[in-house]
């Protein structure tokens, strides 16, 4: 046989098909009992819903709140608030965990663990080691890291999503490409929980894909039980960098390694396109890693082989969570002055950043090449193959600018300022006219498209203004009623994301801002802190 007809062979035999049977997307995919043996259960007993004997599939919404209720009656420490309602209605809940007051959390007095769960409504695994987590942490076990820390924990991102078990959100979006727009209840839930309690340290967790894609890229099914990403994403205050690099992933791959989870960088591709590299995760500014780290949190993504594989593995999926999970909170109970001091210095680093520094707006992934081991889908043997990849550990600039002191908005651009606003960003209203130099944009062409990322096309984040800009030296004339938003503060770091047109996470690639081509867009880059103008404190 030639190299794609034992291919095939090794299929059917995976599949358990005939002379006829073909590979079928990835929900039809059936695991040979070759490739089952690589990945025995852990010898842990878990009691949340989806683990009740003879359940079938996963835990529903019901069975999550009644759960989740119970438990609350016998955890004093945890407090249970639905943050939101899903676009279908469903609650979606927060879990605090706390010894000492809901008012002292994200006070800098001790580090805050939050800990989210399926964003992505078709990856449970996730979502149920957050229930499992949520019992150890108010009546089991983890109980004692409650008097060095405190814990946020979101159980379901995407009620939705988990009750007709797919991916995206009600309307279509990408839970996990809405963290700069906040155009859902869900996300915007997410980030208004952010705001308050100043998480210092972040673990986002979802699944990937074991086949599908995979096995038309590579031949090979994915080998590791996990993937893991650091925040990835331009403008990251070093201090965050160091500690990630330093301390955090250190520590999660040692739990990894004492647990017998294996790992690697997060990756995906697009199997479609035979050309398509192999990409580690996003830098954009949108997902929920990228989001927290330009926040100033020590942010990570935990990725476990779920998709596609129904039920298979759920317990061993479940604990590589729990283990990440509670590495990251031992970590800080163990180290909390440590946390607290790198992501404090981190706000400290990105409010002294002095105006006309040079700032990247742009950017894009490094090409390397990379041997990847997959599994064959037949036979469970190694399957080493060499890959185009794209590394999001260095970064390379595309587009840089200098940065002002601070942006302007008029006040008709009230959806633009509302969203600055959601995302904490502090806002000041000009209640003087003046005049200060300063740039603008002007639109030089316009064209509409899919965001891209490391794959192609991010068709999951919909579709964006892809302008060009000039900027153009200019007298900006402030008028009452302006919205000045300097970056001096703490969150700077989102200001380029937002603000700068060519950013496709921002608002004028999105169309909160109008563009227009020949036009000037309504947003303003100033040099110098127009104090005058501006109300006082």
């Amino acid at each position: 046989m030639n190299g794609r007809n034992i291919l095939a062979a090794g299929l059917l035999v995976a599949l358990g098909g005939g002379a006829q049977a073909q590979f079928k997307p990835e929900s039809a995919y059936r695991e040979s009992p070759a490739v089952a043996e690589r990945y025995p259960d852990p010898q842990v007993a878990f009691t949340t819903p989806a683990f009740a004997p003879g359940k079938t599939d996963f835990t529903s919404q019901a069975e999550m709140m009644a759960f989740l209720t119970a438990l609350k009656g016998r955890a004093p420490q945890m407090t249970l608030s639905i943050v939101a309602k899903s676009q279908e209605g469903r609650d979606m809940p927060a879990l605090v965990f706390s010894r000492h007051g809901l008012d002292t959390i994200g006070k800098g007095q001790r580090p805050v663990v939050m800990l989210i769960g399926q964003q992505h409504g078709n990856e449970p695994a996730g979502g149920e080691a957050m229930l499992v987590l949520a019992e150890r942490l108010g009546a089991g076990n983890l109980a004692p890291l409650l008097d060095a820390i405190d814990v946020v924990i979101i159980p379901r991102g995407n009620p939705d999503g988990a009750d007709r078990f797919r991916r995206a959100l009600a309307n279509g979006i990408d839970a996990n490409r809405d963290h700069t727009q906040l155009r859902t209840p869900e996300i915007r839930a997410i980030a208004e929980l952010f705001t308050r309690y100043r998480p210092d340290i972040l673990l986002d967790c979802h699944e990937f894909t074991v086949a599908g894609r995979w096995v038309e890229k590579t031949g090979g099914l994915v080998r590791i039980d996990g993937m893991i990403q650091a925040a990835t994403v331009p403008n990251l205050a070093p201090a965050l960098k160091q500690i990630q690099d330093d301390v955090v992933l250190p520590a999660l791959r040692a739990a990894f390694e004492s647990a017998g989870v294996s790992y690697d960088w997060y990756h995906t591709t697009d199997g479609a396109n035979p050309a398509s590299p192999v990409a580690m995760g996003s830098i954009g500014a949108d997902t929920g890693r990228n989001i927290a780290g330009l926040r100033n949190a020590v942010s990570l993504l935990l990725e476990t082989r779920g998709v596609g594989i129904g039920r298979a593995h759920l317990g061993r999926r479940v604990e590589a969570h729990v283990v990440a999970s509670e590495a990251m909170m031992k970590l800080a109970a163990q180290r909390p002055a440590d946390i607290l001091a790198a992501t404090r210095k981190a706000e400290a680093e990105v409010t002294a950043i002095k105006p006309g520094t040079p700032f990247i707006v742009t950017a894009r992934q490094s090409p390397e090449q990379r041997t990847l081991t997959f599994i064959d889908p037949a036979t469970g043997q190694d399957r080493p193959v060499e890959v185009k990849w794209l590394s999001s550990l260095a970064i390379e600039a595309t587009l840089m600018r200098r940065r002002p002191a601070g942006y302007v908005l008029p006040a008709k651009a009230g959806a633009a300022i509302e969203a600055l606003q959601r995302l904490g960003l502090k806002t000041e209203t000009v209640t003087k006219a003046e005049t200060v130099p300063g740039e603008r944009y002007r639109v030089v062409k316009v064209e509409l498209g899919a965001k891209e990322d490391g794959r192609g096309d991010d068709t999951g984040a919909g579709q964006i203004v892809k302008g060009s800009y000039a900027t153009e030296p200019a007298s900006v004339v402030l008028t009452p009623g302006d919205v000045y938003i300097g970056l001096d503060q703490p969150l700077a770091a989102l200001l380029p994301v937002m603000l700068e047109p060519e950013s496709q996470t921002g608002l004028a690639a999105n169309k909160v801002l109008p563009v227009v081509e020949g036009s000037v867009l309504d947003v303003l880059r100033i040099t110098e802190r127009p104090v005058a103008a501006l109300a006082k404190p």
